[in-house]
């Protein structure tokens, strides 16, 4: 089975409707609506999807069985901690 960085498994979790084609699908709709300048992410999402298509239906199950709420890992670096920094000065 694939794995998963902490950064994909995120993605996995935000965007999985219950069943992997439909988190295929969601992840490419989102791919869609990315602005030209969030290249990061576009390349993140393809890699899921990229490693999600060599999934099997069971690889599927047991990946979503380590997705859950209580051991979601969710680590976005949204610039904050620089930004609040900069205003404490």
């Amino acid at each position: 089975m694939a794995v998963f960085s902490p950064e994909e498994l995120n993605l996995i979790y935000l965007y999985d409707p219950g069943n992997l084609r439909g988190l295929i699908y969601e992840l490419r709709s989102m791919m869609a609506v990315l602005m030209p300048d969030e290249n990061e992410l576009r390349n993140l999402a393809q890699g899921v999807i990229s490693k999600l298509e060599t999934l099997s239906s069971s690889d599927y199950k047991k990946l979503c069985e380590n997705c859950s709420p209580e051991t979601a890992l969710l680590h976005f670096n949204l610039g904050l901690g620089q930004e609040l920094n900069e205003t404490e000065d």
